[in-house]
């Protein structure tokens, strides 16, 4: 994966192409690489947060296309940019549907999506630790979210380092601080954890 850091991406090369045809089909081309490169990550991190694989890959089309659309003026940190505007758009659709899964998770809600077929009970309370996980999030500082689902999504700290714009030694720290908060809001609403 390129992530741009000290070496130009094609993107940014087709930028620089004189405004003709040829720079659009050079800046599409560029796009469709960069877009094939980096959407199953964005997918798979904006899926752990909503929690809904369709809704994740209209999320991740969504944050693709504003990168197209808006083109960041600084592109030295292309995946720092796409994850972050990923989590972002992704705790703004949960906030949006916290009210509906609080009301779903409450009165037992039949379509449950995930667990074993052989055991309801097993897959409800999964499912309400999901939306119990999610509530919290949308109650956290944004950035402490954002450091939460980065690690929880499987990047290194390198990646969490270059996604939030930080150094890879204060990443430790942030996520320590970050899982203090979480922890913090989740026994207020819910007790101690199990």
């Amino acid at each position: 994966m390129n992530d741009g850091l000290g070496s130009r991406t094609a993107f940014d090369l087709a930028l620089e192409l004189p405004v003709t045809a040829d720079r659009d089909a050079g800046r599409r081309a560029a796009f469709d690489q960069l877009f094939l490169e980096y959407y199953p990550r964005v997918v798979d991190i904006v899926g752990r947060v909503v929690n809904d694989r369709a809704k994740a890959e209209d999320l991740a089309a969504d944050v693709f296309w504003k990168f197209y659309r808006k083109c960041p003026e600084r592109h030295d940190n292309v995946g720092g940019w796409l994850y972050r505007t990923a989590v972002r758009m992704a705790i703004d659709a949960v906030r949006r549907s916290s009210r509906r899964i609080r009301h779903e998770t409450a009165s037992a809600v039949e379509r449950v999506r995930f667990g074993s077929v052989s055991d309801p009970l097993g897959r409800l309370l999964v499912e309400e630790r999901r939306a119990q996980v999610r509530t919290v999030l949308a109650r956290l500082k944004p950035r402490h979210a954002r450091l939460l689902l980065l690690r929880a999504s499987g990047l290194s700290y390198e990646e969490v380092a270059r996604a939030i714009g930080r150094n890879p030694r204060s990443v430790g720290t942030l996520l320590a601080r970050a899982q203090e908060q979480f922890d913090r809001h989740y026994r207020g609403l819910y007790g101690k954890a199990d």
